[in-house]
């Protein structure tokens, strides 16, 4: 794929009470090796000094030579909120979903796009988190489930017409379909949001779990709530989404521990 055929990328990053992760995140996606995107960052409400940091990177940004990073004030609490906030000001072709809390490599955007483009029939791609600050042990489990499991169970679901399995702060969707399927759900504020929008973007083509497209990413959830409690509530959502008659996700979840 030539550099000259490379669409223009909008990374999209919903942040509440970021001030631990904000600055090793957004130095993170400025040094990627992709020639054409922006950064949009959506502070949700934060009480803390996200926003502040966010403004000190944005006022260091050289005239040219760096992605410009642009900040949107999203007052309503929900990751869907914010990220539909940050969308709604994007620019480009593709939108890379990217949380507050993960450090992507520098080839991330580059992979990304060009997974997303390998076939013309793919709406979306996605990949595993590897929790770097957690135990040796649940780190390893936990990446090797994902890049085993994952992939089978979400062809399984969308070859059934049911779903599809997305991770919210690793994916990439082409612009114009995620218009098409109405932008995200902000029915859902936290939990069920990432599955309910692999559910809408199956209506127009498929979603691509790869295992090689590993995300660095925060276990403070898990360190918060525990392994199984919260593996149990992304579960949850899942399955009774592939379950449900009427293939509609409800949830009333917004726990978002810090």
């Amino acid at each position: 794929m030539k550099k000259a055929s490379l669409p223009k990328v909008s990374v999209l990053i919903p942040a509440y009470n970021e001030e631990k992760y904000i600055y090793r995140t957004l130095t993170a996606i400025l040094a990627q090796d992709y020639p054409d995107y922006e950064v949009i960052v959506a502070n949700n409400a934060s009480t803390d000094q996200t926003a502040l940091l966010i403004q000190q990177l944005i006022d260091r940004q050289p005239a040219t030579g760096i992605p410009p990073i642009r900040m949107v004030c999203e007052e309503q609490k929900g990751t869907n909120f914010a990220r539909e906030a940050a969308r709604k000001l994007a620019t480009g072709d593709i939108i890379a979903q990217l949380d507050a809390d993960c450090v992507p490599a520098s080839s991330w955007l580059r992979k990304g796009v060009r997974a997303l483009l390998q076939h013309p029939h793919r709406v979306a791609v996605t990949g595993p988190y590897d929790y770097f600050d957690g135990n040796p042990q649940m780190r390893f489990f936990s990446l090797l489930s994902q890049q085993l499991t994952y992939p089978l169970i979400s062809n399984l679901a969308q070859i059934a017409g049911r779903a599809a399995i997305l991770i919210g702060g690793n994916a990439f969707v082409h612009a114009s379909v995620l218009e098409k399927a109405g932008g995200y759900n902000t029915d859902l504020t936290f939990y069920g949001d990432d599955i309910d929008l692999g559910k809408q973007l199956t209506q127009f083509g498929t979603i691509a779990y790869l295992p090689s497209l590993v995300q660095p990413s925060s276990s403070r959830r898990y360190q918060a709530n525990g392994f199984w409690e919260v593996n149990k509530k992304y579960q949850d959502c899942f399955w009774n989404l592939i379950w449900r008659k009427n293939n509609i996700l409800t949830t009333t979840e917004t726990s978002h521990p810090r």
